[in-house]
């Protein structure tokens, strides 16, 4: 018990650290899992949204209880717990001659004990560092008709900036690329705009999300057509639709 009182003293600081950076990773988790649930359409997506907001807010009221306890035993518990090493006492006998030749007893000089000085308080400082949510590209089955914005899962609203590459190798190939979105719970596409240039590398164009619309998960995709009619791969990318 002493041993792990003595190690939980010495790394407090980075214990409650990381029961901070818990706590605050639970409550961004809880506040994701509200806005879910707010945006979402079905019962069972609700009840999912409600029961990873409710398991976050335990969580994060778990390690807050964990890093309170942390702070106790290394500031009030450790500085005063008795962990003085017994020494031992050596006795002198300092005889006292006498004109008799009788001996007084020794008088024994106890060896004081050194005095624990204890630890003094500080206040802990942490230094919380937010890392960004990496950005991931569409995965694009053919390089042609690719989708470099948005990203997947980005949260569009008003008018938003398509980029990427539409075009056929052949030039005299290529006909007109288009614009697509459809709501994730629906089969059928709605049509947003077409294009009569070919574009390599650069701005596609801008859909402008009509306020009418529903927020919600969506896929927008890029479809390239030649002059025969036929299509590439179209590339798609889930996405959600804010106000």
């Amino acid at each position: 018990m002493t041993t792990l009182v003595k190690l939980v003293s010495e790394y407090y600081i980075w214990l409650i650290g990381a029961c901070v950076l818990g706590v605050l990773s639970y409550i961004g988790r809880a506040i994701m899992a509200h806005r879910e649930k707010s945006r979402a359409i079905f019962t069972l997506e609700k009840e999912a949204a409600a029961s990873t907001r409710i398991r976050s807010i335990g969580m994060a009221f778990v390690l807050l209880i964990l890093g309170g306890t942390i702070y106790f035993t290394a500031i009030y518990l450790e500085p005063n717990l008795d962990l003085e090493t017994e020494i031992e006492v050596t006795p002198t006998a300092l005889l006292q001659p006498t004109p008799t030749p009788t001996t007084e007893p020794p008088t024994i000089t106890p060896t004081p004990r050194p005095t624990r000085t204890p630890r003094p308080t500080t206040t802990p400082e942490v230094t919380l560092t937010l890392t960004p949510e990496p950005v991931v590209l569409p995965n694009c089955p053919n390089p042609l008709a690719r989708l470099t914005n948005p990203t997947v899962n980005a949260v569009l609203k008003g008018s938003v900036e398509i980029r990427g590459s539409a075009y056929y190798e052949e030039p005299n190939k290529f006909d007109y690329y288009k614009f697509e979105f459809r709501h994730q719970v629906e089969t059928e596409w709605s049509f947003i705009q077409d294009f009569k240039e070919p574009v390599v590398d650069g701005i596609l164009g801008n859909w402008t999300i009509p306020p009418s619309l529903p927020a919600g998960a969506y896929t927008f995709r890029l479809v390239v057509v030649d002059k025969t009619g036929n299509y590439l791969d179209p590339c798609e990318v889930n996405v959600t639709i804010e106000h």
